[in-house]
């Protein structure tokens, strides 16, 4: 019950989020952050144990393989992770050097990472072992080898983007936000910490270990998404200002 409200919680603020900043989709700078919150949202929905209690046994059906849609939201954390790169760092590049940057050290890596989690994820016991909730799943060498990838992927992702964000709050305009954003940052590398920690060591691998990865990486996603929409909103009362 504590992991559905917590699951729940985190849901309504990222949709409250998105609904705030529903007119930003064709906004070229403000796209990234709102596919960020997006597709957090999608990750916490795939990953919790409603996705697995009614998507999981329509795709074992078709595939034979168990926690499908918990590797299918990982990599929207994945690419979640980039998109926060992408707007962090949009700000302060010129468009032409973000892109190259953008494609060598954050595309290039997390494109090639997906497929190898999903090899790691086919053979091992992520993909033998139905478990509700997929932290829950027994570690062996594969899964090990998953987590390690996965949570290795993410901690690097979101540390080039908060190094981004510490040249933006040098700014004081930007200072509130980007301090925000470095806590919710911060939240999700400390989810990834306790994932691969719990992982490679099986004692730990607890109702207490697995909540504290939710409580992390729900208060990662929620505070992206509530910062993002204060964010927007901020920049829409000034337009209005200025016209007026």
């Amino acid at each position: 019950m504590a992991l559905a409200s917590l699951i729940a919680i985190t849901l309504l603020c990222i949709g409250w989020s998105l609904w705030i900043r529903r007119v930003t989709w064709s906004c070229r700078w403000e796209v990234a952050a709102t596919l960020n919150i997006a597709l957090q949202g999608a990750a916490v929905l795939l990953m919790s144990p409603l996705a697995s209690e009614t998507l999981g046994p329509l795709l074992h059906s078709l595939t034979g393989k168990w926690n499908l849609e918990d590797y299918l939201g990982h990599d929207c954390y994945i690419v979640a992770a980039s998109a926060v790169v992408y707007n962090t760092v949009g700000r302060l590049e010129q468009d032409h050097a973000m892109q190259q940057r953008f494609r060598k050290h954050i595309e290039l890596p997390a494109t090639l990472c997906i497929p190898l989690l999903l090899a790691a994820f086919w053979i091992g016991n992520g993909a033998q072992m139905y478990r509700p909730d997929f932290f829950d799943v027994p570690t062996d060498l594969w899964l090990n080898l998953y987590w390690l990838m996965l949570c290795g992927m993410l901690i690097y992702l979101l540390l080039y983007g908060s190094r981004a964000l510490l040249i933006l709050r040098t700014d004081p305009r930007s200072r509130a936000i980007a301090d925000v954003y470095l806590f919710a940052s911060a939240m999700g590398i400390l989810a990834c910490i306790v994932r691969i920690v719990t992982a490679f060591v099986p004692a730990l691998q607890t109702v207490h270990g697995t909540t504290l990865v939710w409580v992390f990486a729900c208060a990662c996603g929620a505070g992206f998404a509530l910062t993002s929409a204060h964010s927007w909103r901020i920049k829409t009362r000034w337009f209005s200002n200025a016209r007026s």
